[in-house]
């Protein structure tokens, strides 16, 4: 994997420049998050062993983007949503590079596009109830796992047998549903405080859960241009209060022991080499 991932760097950078000349040519704002704005900050690029890229966009920049996408997109991607790819599971979008491979192992079983790709992630407002927030985050919890145990995604580790059977359990019940009821009810669900003034908003496609994932609104409002390796991309003015919040001291990297491949890639392959 680690002599790939430069190649796998320099097809992830090409598709957010794609992203960039969508999102200028329409006037829609987006931002480098998570640990690619931290690997912007920190080392002027990637993270040497990260082997993803993040994008983040207010949802109505987001759907003004999907949109675009379909007339604006290069014939060599593809942009991977609910909508596009019947067997993806996720709620937010993925652009994908036609021709290549980058299967992660806790979707393997499904049936979706897997190449090479790039994360989109849509922010909805946080409600300013705390009762609300509760019943948002484990009814949104609940309806994501049973959506992704129903579409063949791998939701527990090799050493997880009591959730193994949970899950099993579960993919059971979701049989009472169909794929596209719940996704439904799961949107109704992310989208239902957008037509509300708020402080905060979530991504619900993201790793840290619920209440970490809950950040100021106007880190995703107020951006400016920051170096990417040889590029430049948008991001937070106040980066440094998004990265102290996520990270901490975001400038000392981890021990080498804790530097890892996240997504758990399984099978990569480039488009020449097929």
């Amino acid at each position: 994997m680690d002599n790939k991932l430069e190649k796998i760097h320099t097809i992830q950078l090409e598709m957010a420049l794609e992203v960039k000349s969508i999102c200028q040519k329409h006037n829609i704002k987006y931002s480098i998050i998570a640990g690619t704005l931290l690997g912007a900050v920190r080392h002027k690029g990637f993270i040497p062993w990260d082997d993803d890229l993040d994008i983040g966009m207010l949802r109505s920049e987001y759907d003004r983007f999907i949109y675009a996408c379909k007339h604006e997109l290069k014939k060599e991607y593809f942009l991977q949503t609910w909508e596009t790819d019947s067997g993806f599971a996720l709620p937010i979008a993925k652009l994908r590079k036609n021709g290549t491979r980058f299967v992660e192992k806790n979707s393997s079983d499904a049936s979706l596009h897997s190449g090479i790709y790039i994360d989109i992630f849509p922010f909805d407002n946080v409600p300013s109830n705390r009762i609300q927030q509760i019943l948002q985050d484990r009814s949104s919890y609940l309806l994501k796992r049973i959506l992704l145990i129903k579409m063949n995604y791998k939701v527990w580790r090799d050493d997880e047998l009591l959730k193994k059977f949970a899950y099993k359990a579960l993919r059971i019940f979701s049989m009472l549903f169909t794929t596209s009821q719940i996704k439904r009810k799961l949107h109704k669900i992310m989208i239902a405080n957008n037509n509300r003034s708020s402080e905060k908003v979530i991504t619900f496609g993201g790793a840290y859960g619920y209440k970490k994932e809950s950040i100021k609104k106007e880190w995703l409002e107020n951006l400016m241009e920051i170096n990417f390796e040889s590029e430049r991309l948008s991001a937070p003015v106040n980066h440094v209060g998004y990265l102290t919040y996520f990270y901490g001291d975001y400038m000392t990297p981890p021990p080498e022991n804790k530097r890892y491949h996240r997504h758990e890639i399984i099978d990569v392959s480039f488009e020449e080499e097929k």
